[in-house]
């Protein structure tokens, strides 16, 4: 688990380092939100499908339940990192597989820039992803290591899928590197686009067919 400090009576610590907090409205120290950052949170983005929610509860699994859980998350993950990508250079995104309610198919992404995560938010906010109002804020979070659950990611949690600090879902890196490198070649203009692509030419990459669960694209209000 990782551990948070008590010194501040004021602000709640879970909300600062995680962006979000068990207690929600009811907590009794302040969820101080930011209205500006390079951070955005869209909450209960990712729906979790039932072999999805099996994993993560850490419930009876077979491969197959697993490979099927992987293939919805990676179309899933490289639909939005690429939608989200217009708005600006992405350093890096993340995708919760906690199943508390607070925290729940929660999505991350955090730009280099603050002017990039702003006009995510703003034009973003109000769609639609399938039949998802997509609301989305600014998030305190600052490093995902150190909002992650280190139980999680290093051995296992004893909480399981119920903790209050992120399991973030597995995105293979070959996955993760071919989805930022679609990223350049969409955008050159991004600062890292020169180093990313050079003395890499490009490859035709094979599209996966995506499955109707998975792909449910972003609609206009």
């Amino acid at each position: 688990l990782g551990f948070i400090a008590e010194e501040d009576r004021v602000n709640c610590p879970f909300y600062f380092k995680i962006g979000a907090c068990r207690n929600g409205d009811r907590c009794n120290r302040a969820h101080s939100k930011p209205t500006s950052g390079n951070t955005i949170l869209i909450p209960h983005l990712y729906p979790c499908i039932p072999e999805a929610m099996a994993v993560a509860n850490d419930d009876e699994w077979d491969d197959e339940t697993y490979a099927r859980q992987q293939e919805h998350l990676e179309h899933f993950y490289e639909e939005v990192f690429l939608e989200l990508a217009k708005f600006g250079e992405i350093e890096d995104m993340v995708v919760l597989d906690n199943v508390s309610e607070h925290m729940l198919g929660h999505v991350y992404c955090k730009y280099f820039q603050d002017d990039d995560a702003a006009k995510a938010l703003q034009q973003m906010s109000n769609r639609f992803y399938g039949s998802r109002l997509v609301n989305i804020e600014f998030s305190p979070v600052a490093d995902f290591r150190e909002a992650r659950c280190r139980a999680f990611h290093e051995t296992r949690c004893a909480r399981g899928g119920m903790c209050n600090f992120m399991h973030i879902k597995h995105i293979p890196k070959a996955v993760k590197r071919n989805i930022v490198r679609q990223m350049y070649e969409a955008h050159p203009d991004y600062a890292g686009a020169k180093a990313a692509l050079a003395g890499q030419p490009a490859k035709k990459r094979k599209v996966r067919p995506r499955s109707p669960q998975a792909s449910r694209l972003f609609q206009e209000p």
